[in-house]
């Protein structure tokens, strides 16, 4: 397989950032994704460059595995689609605020991804482990939890299940990541992490 040139990857990237932007695709569902993948192979925008450099079967795992997923971090602010979105989340500033309380502040060198995680702060000196995202990520935050717990039967651990509004998650799935942070000693916290839109001043172009 011919390897993607660089600037047609990011062009390609590009292309789909705006694509995602139009139809919040945090919020997409996964039959319409689908949809999605199959007719952004045929675009000849997308699938149509990217047959140049690759079998017409491996066009829709490349969008699927790659700039699909390199989106939701974009809207992290973090990867290279981050400068091509449109839209952006509140930021890990916002959620440690609101998973732990004021006063609390993301260590910025301890940010990961694949969940979003990292180490924060507290007013008193304290520090906790702090894990988001929404219940599709359950199963990866728990797994980041529990490698926290066994690092340190004292660390303060937070789970916290975003939603994109004020609505309440549903009852089953609030309760299997109580049930599930309980276990582990965790907190668990319902926060409201919504998806704006960018000021129009300084995003990249390709």
């Amino acid at each position: 397989m011919a390897v993607l040139p660089e600037p047609i990857r990011l062009e390609i990237f590009a292309e789909l950032a705006r694509h995602f932007d139009a139809a919040r695709w945090e919020e997409v569902s996964p039959p319409a994704a689908t949809e999605m993948y199959d007719r952004f192979a045929r675009d000849p925008k997308i699938g149509g460059r990217l047959a140049q450099f690759m079998p017409t079967e491996k066009i829709r795992p490349w969008i699927k595995d790659g700039p699909a997923k390199q989106y939701r971090r974009a809207l992290e602010g973090l990867g290279p689609m981050a400068q091509m979105t449109s839209r952006q989340y509140p930021g890990p500033r916002s959620v440690v605020r609101l998973a732990l309380g004021a006063g609390w502040t993301p260590r910025a060198e301890t940010l990961d991804v694949k969940p979003m995680r990292c180490f924060a702060d507290g007013p008193d000196g304290e520090a906790a482990f702090v894990t988001w995202g929404p219940m599709s990520s359950l199963q990866g935050m728990v797994w980041h939890a529990c490698l926290r717990r066994a690092e340190s039967e004292s660390q303060l651990i937070t789970i916290a299940v975003t939603k994109p509004n004020t609505a309440p998650l549903p009852d089953d799935d609030w309760q299997l990541a109580v049930s599930l942070a309980s276990i582990l000693r965790a907190r668990c916290e319902q926060v409201t992490y919504a998806v704006s839109r960018k000021a129009t001043t300084g995003l990249r172009t390709v």
